[in-house]
């Protein structure tokens, strides 16, 4: 493809049409829901080939509005990877058929909206970016159950993307404003803040982070979250859990890449503040937690806190200027976004298949006894809450533990002219151990469940073969990632 900007933007753009003509095609039409989903599934089989085979070999400098480089292509591989699941999972939700080919366009609009935000170097691209990844998730509670409490979710979520894209686009405003350019890598607020001795990066700062932190649910702003998963059927849960978080993640990288004295205080401090909270936070409810909507919730605002983390070791090393340890740290904090999708998704896999037809999973006493009744989705469980808890030797312990060594190598002066570990690292290093502590006993729990107790009601047979396949696949996935850390580093690390 000679033109270089349609050809790095090939993804998106089969997603973007292929989700128009489903909505064209499909207007009037009943369409199973398997059909429906195997359909998604070839699209994001399609983005994905065209990624690895047209968009890989363009040179993303000559254009000006967005910055590619190996750690955004495999964040962008995640996001693809998380969409193909979930639209294979389609065919398991409880809602009619009506509304499949409306749920799969907006699940394909919203990846788009991520892969577009991952690299979006302009800060006008990235607002169109990132309302693309939240508002069509709206539409999807809005055609899924009728329900009262579904509305109730329905119109929390809407509240909270509104909130979230008026604080981003607030601080958008303030960057602009300091620097007078709206590309994000010529921005230069080192020379601005110099300049100025205003507090105006400060506010900016603050306000882009906790813009993004809405989408995150990370605490205290996760209550609307929670209320929603709680409130919606598994499937939207799984999809609200992670497509919109994994748009915001990136959108906050964007904004830690960003080389000004402000982030190093303020920004570093408010990120390590937001990952302690929500590390210890997110693990504590999960421990008192019955109902699977929440359970699942919690588990991942635990792993926001590892995300938030990460980007606070980023946000330190881009400003101590250090090239090979920031590759270091994007490269770990890459493999943890890999790690908790994987595991998360699994998890909404297990939890459809063992609802099944039009059934729900909710409460988490639905799984005891399963290791009698299904010995393979048991196990697949206890994969997923061990990698989720950083326990050896699953990814999740290995790229915990990446993300624990490059946060610890970080080192500060001291009058003495030594060097001494960061405290505020070291400090949310610990509040990370304590809460995958916490975590265990959480995986423990419902482990005991599974596997010491008898089933509470005689077995029935079950419907959610393709969420069992799923769920079986993505398990196999875990084990060979895990089998092999250092291949996985270095692909990395590239």
């Amino acid at each position: 493809m000679t033109n270089p900007t349609l050809a790095i933007l090939c993804p998106q753009i089969i997603l973007v049409a292929t989700a128009c003509l489903l909505l064209m095609v499909f207007q009037h039409r009943r369409l199973s829901k398997v059909w429906v989903g195997a359909i998604g599934v070839c699209i994001f089989i399609a983005a994905g080939a065209a990624k690895a085979w047209i968009s890989s070999g363009i040179d993303a400098t000559e254009i000006a509005e967005v910055t590619v480089d190996p750690h955004i292509e495999t964040l962008q591989w995640i996001m693809l990877g998380v969409g193909g699941v979930f639209a294979g999972l389609l065919s398991q939700r409880s809602c009619g058929e009506r509304s499949a080919v409306e749920s799969v366009a907006m699940l394909l609009f919203s990846t788009a909206g991520g892969l577009l935000a991952a690299m979006a170097d302009d800060l006008v691209l990235l607002t169109a970016a990132l309302a693309l990844a939240y508002l069509p998730l709206v539409l999807v509670l809005f055609v899924s159950e009728r329900t009262p409490t579904a509305k109730g979710a329905t119109l929390k979520f809407a509240i909270m993307a509104g909130l979230s894209l008026s604080l981003t686009v607030l601080g958008f405003v303030f960057l602009y404003a300091l620097t007078g350019t709206t590309t994000l890598s010529v921005m230069n607020l080192n020379a601005t803040t110099a300049a100025h001795h205003t507090a105006m990066p400060s506010a900016a700062l603050i306000l882009l982070i906790t813009g993004l932190a809405i989408p995150l649910a990370a605490v205290p702003f996760h209550f609307a979250m929670v209320d929603v998963v709680n409130g919606v059927d598994g499937w939207t849960a799984g999809v609200l859990l992670l497509v919109p978080r994994l748009a915001a993640i990136s959108a906050l990288l964007r904004i830690c890449l960003l080389p000004s004295p402000v982030a190093t205080h303020v920004g570093v401090a408010l990120l390590l503040v937001l990952a302690v909270i929500t590390m210890l936070g997110g693990a504590l409810m999960a421990l008192t937690q019955t109902r699977v909507p929440r359970l699942l919730a919690n588990l991942a605002m635990a792993q926001t806190g590892w995300w938030l983390f990460g980007l606070a070791v980023i946000c330190w090393r881009v400003q101590q200027g250090d090239s090979l340890e920031l590759q270091q740290a994007r490269a770990a904090w890459t493999g943890q976004l890999g790690a908790t999708s994987l595991a998360l998704a699994g998890l909404s896999a297990v939890f459809l298949s063992l609802g099944g037809g039009d059934e729900k999973c909710r409460f988490t006493d639905e799984l005891t006894g399963l290791s009698r009744t299904e010995p393979t989705l048991a196990a697949a469980v206890l994969l997923f809450l061990f990698s989720l808890a950083g326990l050896p030797p699953l990814l999740g312990f290995w790229s915990q533990a990446a993300l624990l060594w490059t946060a610890l190598a970080a080192y500060v002066p001291n009058p003495l002219d030594l060097v001494a570990f960061h405290r505020g690292f070291v400090t949310a290093a610990g509040a990370g151990v304590v809460g995958g502590m916490v975590m265990a006993a959480v995986a423990v729990r419902t482990i005991s469940l599974m596997f010491f107790h008898p089933p509470l009601n005689k077995p029935q047979p079950r419907q959610g073969h393709i969420a069992r396949l799923v769920a079986v696949a993505l398990a196999f996935a875990l084990i060979a990632a895990s089998l092999f850390p250092r291949a996985v580093w270095d692909w990395l690390i590239r």
